[in-house]
């Protein structure tokens, strides 16, 4: 016999109801209920917990671009505890809302437009063009750092199937922001493997593909040879301090792509060169003048 859940009307508790039946009694309150007047009390509770999540989420890019001044080494986690404390209505009301959804797929969708619309209203807020497309970029990575790590802390496979979704309407909607969900794990254990966000961005924005030959020839040299000394640990260790902070600031910028485009020619596609050639002591030279020119114009001159 098949089975799928219903509600009780008067109890509210779901249960196991068999297929085909047209009545039920209530495992858990005794009452006696129709099939419809289940499938009443779904509904009644779906839109309920609609309506919640609507008004939690009206604050969802609120401070978006402090919040994200927390993804790093030192603060990540406690910065993320935090976020998941402040924005517990949202996540009760999200979870109710896809536990009393008939239509997963549909609620997904919902859900999802939702969350674009709140940002897009955020983003009317802000006064000019350029300021439009920096918080834009910061909301980006605020829905990677923080919203998608949090919805996918309520551990079920359809939370991952709904961050996808999100992230195709959030693309569909704001030109040139694809984005991805990772959780939280994924990303903390991001900061120990020190991974590599110079030439990350540069790689991503003249088209390479994720996990280029480029990059993982880059990430091979930083731990096989760089990783390999205390010396070369340490600049590991100073670059990676300060590359995030780095990549944002590029990011905000209106000709980000010639920077980037510069980047690849005059200094990672020579480092790429002098690996292959197994000069690795002129590879960190090259890469560390890159680092110290990218530390004067977006790092010291800013001070």
């Amino acid at each position: 016999m098949e089975y799928r859940e219903g509600r009780c009307p008067k109890c509210n508790e779901v249960m196991q109801i068999p297929e085909g039946r047209d009545h039920v009694i209530c495992m858990f309150c005794g009452q006696e209920f129709t099939v419809e007047e289940s499938r009443q009390a779904d509904t009644i509770v779906y839109e309920q917990a609609i309506a919640e999540f609507t008004e939690s989420a009206a604050s969802l890019f609120d401070n978006a671009d402090k919040v994200i001044k927390g993804f790093n080494r030192d603060s990540y986690t406690d910065s993320f505890e935090q976020y998941l404390a402040k924005h517990t209505e949202l996540l009760k009301a999200l979870r109710k809302s896809m536990d009393a959804s008939s239509g997963p797929d549909q609620t997904a969708e919902e859900i999802a437009g939702i969350i674009v619309s709140r940002a897009e209203a955020a983003l009317d807020d802000q006064n000019g063009k350029r300021a439009k497309e920096n918080m834009r970029l910061t909301f980006n990575m605020y829905m990677v750092t923080f919203v998608f790590p949090a919805i996918l802390s309520l551990e079920n496979g359809k939370y991952r199937d709904l961050t996808d979704v999100i992230s195709r309407k959030w693309s569909e909607h704001f030109k040139n922001s694809p984005i991805q969900a990772a959780d939280f794990d994924s990303l903390n254990k991001g900061f120990r493997r020190k991974l590599c966000y110079i030439t990350t961005a540069v790689c991503e924005s003249v088209g390479r593909p994720e996990n280029c030959y480029e990059l993982n020839l880059i990430k091979d040299y930083r731990d096989r040879y760089l990783g390999s000394t205390p010396e070369g640990e340490e600049l590991v260790n100073q670059y990676y301090d300060i590359a995030p902070t780095i990549v944002k600031r590029i990011n905000k910028e209106d000709d980000r792509r010639e920077k980037y485009l510069f980047l690849w020619e005059n200094y990672i596609r020579p480092c790429v060169r002098l690996i292959e050639q197994k000069q690795n002591d002129e590879c960190r030279q090259k890469y560390m003048e890159m680092v110290e020119l990218l530390k004067k114009e977006y790092l010291e001159d800013r001070r």
